[in-house]
């Protein structure tokens, strides 16, 4: 029997599921999920984006897309317009109050980076992320 602990792909998915488990601890008060902040933060870097194009940022289904728009739009965060060139596409937009409610919320990625990189030399950080990129990338070219 395989002891999976050994194994890099093992950390680094125990990772992953940690850091998504502490950003949505952090985001809960403020009346988000990951996935909601990451949205308002595409809005606020962009100004304006297309359903379309943030279902693809996402890679997530038009349904789940839509209920998390709806969801954002109902807390008045989020605006909807119609795109002019293409009646039955709709952009978003970040409204004044969600810039607002934006700007109160630290970034949890930093947080949690900050958390769970502590204590750790910078040198063994960058030979860490060299050796994640070359192992995504082999199995991206395989």
């Amino acid at each position: 029997m395989h002891d999976y602990t050994q194994n890099l792909g093992h950390w680094i998915k125990r990772y992953h599921l940690t850091a998504v488990r502490q950003i949505d601890a952090l985001l809960k008060p403020y009346g988000l999920g990951r996935t909601q902040w990451f949205i308002l933060c595409q809005l606020q870097d962009k100004g304006h984006v297309s359903q379309r194009q943030l279902q693809t940022m996402l890679d997530i289904e038009s349904a789940t897309l839509t209920n998390l728009v709806v969801s954002l739009v109902g807390k008045g965060w989020v605006a909807q317009s119609v795109n002019p060139q293409d009646k039955r596409s709709k952009y978003l937009h970040l409204t004044p109050q969600g810039a607002q409610h934006l700007k109160q919320i630290p970034d949890p990625i930093e947080v949690v980076k900050t958390r769970a990189l502590r204590g750790i030399p910078a040198a063994d950080i960058k030979i860490a992320k060299q050796v994640i990129e070359q192992a995504v990338q082999n199995l991206q070219n395989s």
